[in-house]
């Protein structure tokens, strides 16, 4: 099968003109249900469009119109009587991401697409609804809880690592965020709004962590870089991500939506965080005081970086054909980071942006190769070696000392935002430069 000049599959199916109006509902249905499973699997809007217009030029449907508004997902395609087909579906979260769900979808898809010129009629439709059924299979399946919380623990161990302070403080940090993900599989069965779930969650890991004072286990300063490691890992990362890079795209309506989803999760934190202040005034706990921030050797962010990104994958319901890939998005992005800080001298906004335009171009060539969405790839690298840690953690020390922690987590959100904004870059170079070789080899043909 030979690419179109934008990388994706040239059409080798029916001629949309040769089908009938079961048929393009047949394959509006499977893309429907495969659309909705890459949303809820971590794929951006633009990212799934264009996947969806992909699969569909294969299946026959030249004139597919594919569009996403936050959850809802819209197509629309001709019939050979000239008469117009639409359907629509919606994605039941944009929160999550699932590495190995997002893989299976698109095997099954490609395994689909592989029959393109056998899919007319009543063979071809039958075929189409069994694809369709193991597609909504896959999306009804999750990667194991205790799968989630064990690599989110370990995520917590490495990243605490990279803020320094003491090993009290790590392994806080991993303790605070088992009784953060018990806690959220424990209320899951009520199914509370995201504000009222993240404060709970929030007040339990911030209740934990003062307990870790009260018996002498951790200083205060330690606590605080837990909790602060916790609070990163509360907030829905992936959304930030993909809140820019569909503004970029255009896809401001999914932009607004993820944005909500973040602020309101933000919100959530906040109620764990005054209620933790709270509890830490009330039993007279000591001011944490720190003369200087923490640092470690670059060798050993190096190291913390790459196990990092490794945990994230696993939490994201990676395989271990997805490790190597891990590690290396978390060494590269740490070792950028680490040269643009340290030798070039930049402040940490701009060491985080540039960085991350590195790590959305790896992740654009990386994914490419496995099959794996690059916005799950760059989530890894983020995770694994830019997360603002140092000033969400200073920022808490300031409201704890009773002072204020506002421009340190305004200078967080700050570095948030250019880290989407890098790597969403990152991934459109890509895009483009993809583009632009294959517009020179079909010249060159």
């Amino acid at each position: 099968m030979r690419d179109s000049e934008d990388g994706r599959p040239a059409s080798t199916g029916p001629s949309a003109t040769a089908l009938s109006a079961s048929d393009v509902r047949a394959r509006l249905e499977f893309l429907s249900t495969l659309g909705c499973g890459l949303l809820e699997s971590g794929q951006t809007s633009g990212q799934t469009e264009r996947t969806l217009e992909g699969y569909g030029r294969v299946l026959g449907l030249d004139g597919l119109a594919v569009n996403s508004f936050a959850r809802v997902l819209l197509l629309e395609a001709m019939t050979a009587e000239g008469g117009t087909v639409s359907l629509s579906g919606t994605a039941h979260s944009l929160d999550a991401i699932d590495c190995t769900r997002s893989r299976e979808l698109k095997r099954i898809a490609d395994d689909v697409v592989a029959e393109g010129r056998h899919l007319a009629g009543l063979h071809g439709r039958e075929r189409l609804a069994s694809a369709r059924l193991a597609a909504q299979r896959c999306r009804d399946t999750a990667t194991p809880w205790w799968v989630v919380a064990l690599g989110m623990t370990l995520l917590a161990f490495f990243i605490s690592m990279q803020v320094g302070v003491s090993w009290q403080a790590w392994v806080s940090a991993a303790l605070l965020q088992a009784v953060s993900s018990l806690t959220g599989l424990a209320i899951s069965g009520l199914r509370l709004p995201r504000l009222f779930a993240t404060a709970i969650q929030s007040c339990a890991a911030g209740g934990f962590a003062t307990l870790l004072v009260q018996l002498d286990f951790v200083d205060p300063v330690g606590a605080a870089a837990a909790i602060a490691v916790n609070w990163l890992l509360l907030l829905p990362l992936p959304q930030v991500i993909g809140a820019v890079t569909d503004a970029v795209e255009g896809g401001y309506l999914s932009s607004v939506n993820r944005i909500a989803s973040v602020t309101v999760a933000a919100a959530g934190i906040f109620v764990g965080g005054a209620f933790t202040f709270a509890l830490g005034e009330m039993l007279g706990m000591e001011h944490p005081k720190l003369d200087a921030l923490p640092s470690l050797p670059w060798y050993l962010v190096l190291v913390f970086s790459a196990l990092g990104a490794i945990a994230n994958a696993f939490a994201n319901g990676g395989r271990p054909s997805l490790v190597l890939p891990a590690a290396m998005l978390g060494l590269v992005t740490g070792a950028t980071n680490q040269i643009l800080l340290h030798l070039v001298g930049l402040p940490s906004f701009w060491a985080s942006s540039f960085s991350a335009v590195g790590l959305g171009l790896l992740s654009a060539v990386i994914a490419s190769r496995t099959g794996y969405p690059s916005q799950v790839l760059a989530l890894m690298g983020i995770t694994g070696a830019l997360l603002p840690g140092i000033p969400v953690f200073f920022g808490i020390l300031q409201e704890m000392g009773g002072g204020s922690g506002l421009a340190s987590f305004s200078t967080a959100a700050g570095i948030s935002v250019g880290i989407g904004a890098g790597v969403a870059l990152g991934v459109h170079l890509a895009r483009l430069t993809r583009k632009e070789l294959a517009r020179a080899a079909t010249v060159n043909r």
